[in-house]
């Protein structure tokens, strides 16, 4: 080991996935970890995809491993994932985007350990690291509900995505359990929406008579946006109504602290690294699904609430 150490030596990808395929025996080795990014058509890295590959870059370079990116846009693209596979190029993967059962399926054939990031639709058993979306939306509704809100309103969007799911369930679930205001007219979906966005806000809000006292803005650095809106209306934050945000460290969110749940995409590339190299190196690792939770910070555009007719406000 100390000839081989002066010599510099490395392993040969090539080489080392004949060995294996003669002895049939489990990898052991960590040294090359590729993360699949399922963009579709977007040509773009969002900022979730660049914060969990910052976490597991920086995890890996801890277990002296390196990190290929390959981005599937198109069909052709898995050509790249399935030569990497058979030159031993990699030996494992980690996968962010859309990923379900077909997915899934592509990768079994080259028998490499992999691990999801983020949502998935799987309806097969596998190694998931994700954000616990469910208590965003409980932590939103504990938080305010503690500050004396009964009436709180939950802004969304198109719902087709699981994180959005999850958050609006645990929201509910909050509300339910702590006996506040169960209105369906709280519940507003943006993406319907059409024309005249920042009016049909105010025109739900006020049509839930009573208005609520607050809202859960349930989209990245939504709340900025929701409190030009309100401003442009005179409705004051959070004298008149309190602001609850949410967003990633480096939001706007943050940058002008408003009250917000924060979720921890970096240290969901962390985790979903180290679980990888647990299933790449253990001989058996039963399927799971890591929970991240996510913080609750205080700031500033919430408050004990405040009694204001719709009247009032219309007036106003």
């Amino acid at each position: 080991m100390e000839i081989a150490t002066q010599l510099g030596y490395v392993p040969h990808h090539a080489a080392r996935r004949l060995a294996r395929a003669r002895a049939h025996s489990h990898a052991t080795s960590f040294d090359q970890v590729g993360l699949i990014y399922l963009a579709g058509l977007d040509i773009h890295l969002d900022t979730i995809c660049l914060e969990m590959m910052g976490g597991a870059e920086h995890e890996l370079a801890n277990l002296q491993a390196s990190l290929t990116f390959v981005r599937i846009q198109d069909e052709s693209d898995w050509n790249k994932v399935d030569r990497l596979t058979r030159a031993g190029g990699v030996d494992g993967w980690l996968i962010y985007g859309a990923v379900d059962d077909e997915v899934v399926n592509r990768l079994k054939p080259g028998k490499l350990p992999f691990v999801i990031l983020g949502d998935h639709r799987c309806t097969q058993p596998v190694y998931v690291v994700n954000i616990d979306n469910m208590l965003v939306g409980r932590l939103a509704v504990q938080h305010l509900a503690s500050a004396g809100h009964r009436r709180i309103a939950f802004l969304g969007a198109t719902r087709r995505y699981v994180y959005q799911q999850e958050i609006l369930e645990g929201f509910r679930a909050a509300v339910k359990e702590l006996s506040l205001d169960d209105d369906e007219r709280l519940i507003g979906n943006l993406s319907s929406w059409t024309d005249g966005v920042a009016k049909r806000l105010i025109k739900w809000l006020r049509n839930a008579d009573p208005m609520p006292s607050a809202v859960f803005a349930s989209e990245v650095d939504w709340a900025p946006w929701v409190h030009v809106m309100l401003k442009d209306e005179r409705i004051e934050v959070p004298r008149e109504i309190s602001l609850f945000g949410y967003g990633i460290a480096s939001s706007a969110t943050k940058r002008e602290n408003f009250t917000r749940i924060e979720f921890p995409m970096i240290e969901v590339g962390r985790q979903g690294a180290l679980l990888l190299h647990r299933v790449a190196t253990e001989s058996h690792v039963g399927s799971s699904e890591v929970k991240i939770p996510p913080s609750l910070i205080e700031g500033w555009s919430t408050s004990t609430p405040h009694t204001i007719t719709r009247n009032q406000v219309t007036k106003d």
